[in-house]
Parts: C-alpha cells; structure tokens; sequence
C-alpha cells in the first residue's frame, strides 16, 4: 500500500481545476505515460493510454477514471490584494474560510480564504448561510502588484498536502478522482505479471465535474467493448442519510447495481470479487450515479460499463479521506477482472 500512498502523493499535486485540465495534462502524462504502449493526448484534456495484448481479435477493456478537480476561477481583482472568484464544480462555501488555495497565475502564489470575523457581525448574521460572494481570497498584495500576476479566469484550487492518519488511512485533496487513477495505475502493476486476454484502454477523462465531456469524447474515440468506470463515493459519516449509512470506508470498493449500467458485466464484477476473495460493498442507484458512466455507457452503439467507487469522506474539500486498503482491493479487483478472461457480453 506504500505504492499507491506514493502515486497518490503525486497525482494530488497536480493542478487540474475543471476547465485547465491543460495546465497538468503534460505532468500526468510524464507520470504516467511509461506504463502504455502508446498514448495520447486529447483536445479537451483526457490522456487516453493503451496496452496491446497481442491476440488477433481480442475485445478492449476501458478503465476510466477522470482526471479534473473542483476549484475556481478569479471573477474579480479587487482592492487591497483580495480576488473574489466563482466555484467550479460542487463546492459547500461553509468549509471555504481560512482556508489556503494556490492560485496558477503567471506564477503560483497563495492565497486564504477570509470573511467577515464575529467581532464585526451584526446580530444574527452568523445565523446566515455562507455564500462564496461573501468570501474573498487574501493574497497580501497589493491591487496593482496582483493585476500584474493575476487576471479574470485564472484557476484556483486548494493548497494541500497528502498526509497519513491513523492506520491506512490519508487525507488530501483531489483524491475525487486521483485515487482512482492511483488504483488503475496500481492494477496496470500487477498486471504486469499476467498475459492479458484483453486489450486495455484507459482515459483519464477531463471535464466530469462539469459535464462528462472528457469520458463522453474519449470513449467515443476508443470504443471499447465493455468499460470499468472508478469513481469515489460518500463514505458512512454520523449524520449521513440512512440510506448512505451502509457503505464504509475499509469495506472494500462499492459496486453499483443501476439502470444506467450493465447488469452483466456488474454480475461479473461481482462474481470476479468473490472467487478472488476481494472485500466489496453493493449500492443500489435506480437512475443517474453522477459519474462518468452514464457518459460511457451511451457512446456510440453503447458500451457495457460497471461503475465501482472508492468509499471517501469530506468530498470536495481540501482534506479527502479514503482507506489505501480500499484503493489496494480496488485495484486488485479491476486487475482481475481483465485478466480473468471471460468477460463474455
């Protein structure tokens, strides 16, 4: 698990809002990129990999996990060195305050986020919801030095590091969806060891928190035979619905039975866990998973696509939590899958 605590550490500092994933699609390829046969690079921020297996007529596996995270962009420059900016992809502006960003202008500097203290609230005003237009940024410059750094849609995201807590769990940013890529990286590993029976396609799709474009074109350009789409999903915290309260961090990878995906191949899936004795959890999504399935699974004629998730707490802030071992039996799991060889739809 030391492995995939150090891929992670690398792909959480990459700097990819949604939008810019340009700005470290060239990183993720330096990365990566050794682990393919061929790669490419898309126009709209996707890294599309491949591996041959060297069979005639062998079907394609796809591995998708997008590569994007939450973020901003600068709307306004204003005066006594604060930016005010717009959220990029879901973001709940109460966790926002005091906290550091780094802000990719001509070049990186910090920033915090501020708001008015207590002390000069009016009665009942901390009683409010925070909304982001009552946060400003606080970069210590002045406006003119800042104009001169900074400008009208330059991407923001959160400063900060992967660090580990107790036992095998880390707490970073971006792992929504790093730590997915960190799994297909770990499973491309191991399957080093074994002849494929299977081609294997992978994109680390851009876009997906603003719309699925990166999975809906690269998938459109590889078209796969069937698709394993990793994504994160909410992990059981107190106050959770009851409804979410049944999958846990350290319970393996959550497998979505769903209208939106295949039923075979996530029976496969399954049956795949369970003769390899790999720790799973199943959730029921009757319609959409907000994952780049749905994207996947409509390409062209239609792709047979299984969604698995790795369980995470505090998505979308700075401090994700997720289980390596959760990220070791994903991985261990996708890796089978390819090479078990009877995936037959």
């Amino acid at each position: 698990m030391d492995r995939i605590y150090e891929i992670a550490c690398e792909l959480s500092s990459i700097p990819a809002v949604s939008g810019r994933e340009d700005m470290g699609l060239h990183r993720l390829a330096e990365l990566c990129g050794d682990y393919f046969d061929r790669y490419e690079l898309t126009p709209v921020g996707s890294f599309i990999g491949r591996i041959d297996c060297g069979r005639i007529g062998a079907k394609t596996l796809l591995f998708d996990a997008h590569f994007d995270e939450v973020g901003f962009f600068v709307s306004e420059i204003c005066e006594g060195g604060f930016l005010k900016v717009v959220n990029i992809g879901g973001i709940d502006p109460r966790i926002l305050s005091a906290s550091e960003v780094l802000i990719y202008g001509k070049r990186t500097i910090t920033g915090v986020f501020t708001s008015k203290p207590p002390h000069l609230q009016e009665p009942g005003e901390s009683e409010k919801p925070i909304k982001l237009t009552d946060l400003a940024v606080d970069t210590g410059y002045l406006k003119e030095q800042l104009s001169e750094i900074v400008s009208i849609g330059t991407p923001v995201a959160y400063k900060s590091p992967v660090e580990r807590l107790q036992g095998d769990y880390i707490t970073g940013k971006s792992f929504d969806d790093r730590i997915c890529i960190a799994a297909i990286l770990r499973a491309l590993e191991f399957l080093k060891e074994k002849e494929l029976p299977v081609n294997i396609a992978v994109q680390f799709s851009g876009g997906e928190e603003i719309g699925y474009k990166g999975a809906a074109t690269a998938s459109y350009s590889i078209n796969p035979d069937f698709a394993v789409v990793l994504d994160v999903t909410n992990a059981y915290v107190p106050d959770a619905p009851d409804y979410r309260k049944d999958i846990k961090i350290g319970g393996g990878g959550s497998i979505s039975y769903s209208a939106k995906t295949s039923r075979k191949l996530t029976d496969k899936t399954v049956a795949v866990a369970r003769k390899n004795g790999i720790p799973y959890q199943l959730f029921a999504e009757p319609n959409r998973t907000g994952t780049n399935a749905g994207a996947v699974q409509t390409s062209r004629g239609g792709i047979p696509t299984v969604l698995i998730s790795v369980p995470l707490k505090n998505m979308h802030t700075a401090n994700e939590v997720v289980s390596l071992l959760d990220v070791y039996n994903v991985a261990k799991l996708i890796s089978e899958l390819a090479a078990d060889g009877g995936i037959d739809l």
